[in-house]
């Protein structure tokens, strides 16, 4: 790889993750399975990039953001993240298999709802935080996740778009229209 993928700012990560919620649950609304399935993983998944922003990790391919929202849960002893996004990385698989009906995709947006709305509000500062409820064996996982997300040589993270050139990437909204909420944190609304 001669060039190495500039990233967005955390906060337009953010955006994205919020519009793609809101088009999960248009595309359920209109019974658009699939649509709703890969837009539930697609918020999902840039929720996670906005940590790994913020946080300096690589987050250009999917085991990264898999070791990232599982270095991220574990760190800070929140199982219920570590469970959602088992079930909406499933969303990502749903949308090439389709075996998932209409109401189980309901309770993931629902449930992407939730993560992107806690991964929005992560105290960072609490990062790597308290192991103890560790075991050694998930310990090392965990040495291992962050040796994967802070290894310089595989892919460039420290390369961020400049606020003049995030200005000029594509609006999220194909109005053109900000889909930002007003709130400090930018968390979801519930859909």
């Amino acid at each position: 790889m001669t060039d190495h993928l500039k990233a967005s700012p955390p906060e337009r990560y953010n955006e994205i993750s919020r519009h793609l919620l809101r088009q999960a649950q248009e595309e359920l609304e209109k019974g658009d399975v699939l649509q709703a399935s890969d837009k539930v993983w697609g918020a999902t998944a840039h929720a996670i990039k906005a940590v790994c922003q913020r946080l300096g990790w690589n987050h250009h391919a999917h085991n990264h953001l898999s070791a990232a929202a599982n270095y991220v849960s574990s760190g800070l002893n929140r199982d219920d993240l570590m469970e959602a996004f088992g079930f909406l990385e499933a969303m990502h698989t749903n949308f090439y298999e389709h075996q998932k009906e209409a109401d189980q995709v309901r309770i993931e947006v629902d449930r992407a709802g939730f993560f992107v709305r806690e991964f929005a509000g992560l105290p960072f500062h609490q990062l790597p935080g308290e192991q103890s409820h560790l075991t050694p064996l998930e310990r090392e996982g965990q040495e291992r996740r962050l040796r994967m997300l802070t290894r310089k040589n595989q892919y460039s993270h420290a390369a961020q778009f400049s606020a003049e050139e995030a200005a000029e990437l594509p609006p999220v909204s194909p109005s053109g229209a900000s889909d930002t909420d007003g709130s400090e944190q930018g968390q979801a609304n519930e859909p």
